[in-house]
């Protein structure tokens, strides 16, 4: 499979994709100029997305959703026939959107995620929210920090975050905690 559009910057030779994944770099074919190439994976697959095919006897059975499309595969849960448009392929399973989306809502499909609590958010909005009544962070302190200890291993965001908020919840939360023991011991030795 040749990509004319990756070509040598020296002499714009085409570079063919098997010298492509040197990590060090490479050299061209023609010119032996130094080159380093990165190359998003999905440009090698050769059928990324396969396109449908028109009906063409009238004997042939047509996708449920795209009539003018010829079916590929059934659905595994209703039977619907598919094009390769609508053929949504999970392990072990095929199955169309409508199906799909029934078991997402469901929780049926165990292998997908479709969210995911931001648990160092959680933390953080539970230490710094209560603190502007004051009376809720003797409960919200205490429970800050045990969802700080309870959660610190939970898979996080999809994309990459810090721990900081856990940080910055945890802080929060223990100076919330020495500000009432300080109230408490000040109240109590006022009264004496």
């Amino acid at each position: 499979m040749g990509f004319e559009g990756i070509v040598c910057s020296a002499c714009s030779q085409p570079l063919p994709p098997e010298i492509w994944p040197a990590a060090e770099g490479l050299h061209c074919l023609s010119c032996n100029a130094r080159i380093l190439v990165k190359v998003f994976p999905a440009l090698t697959l050769s059928n990324i997305v396969s396109v449908p095919q028109p009906v063409g006897a009238e004997q042939e059975a047509s996708c449920f959703f795209h009539p003018q499309n010829r079916a590929a595969t059934p659905c595994e849960e209703c039977g619907r026939f598919l094009c390769s448009l609508c053929t949504l392929e999970i392990p072990g399973k095929t199955l169309c959107p409508i199906c799909f989306e029934a078991n997402l809502r469901g929780r049926k499909i165990q292998n997908l995620e479709a969210s995911r609590t931001l648990h160092d958010s959680v933390a953080l909005a539970l230490a710094t929210l209560p603190a502007l009544l004051f009376w809720p962070v003797l409960l919200t302190a205490p429970l800050t920090l045990f969802w700080i200890v309870r959660h610190w291993n939970s898979p996080g965001s999809i994309l990459p975050r810090t721990r900081a908020r856990f940080y910055l919840a945890g802080v929060i939360a223990l100076s919330q905690i020495g500000f009432i023991v300080v109230l408490i011991v000040a109240i109590l030795r006022v009264r004496r």
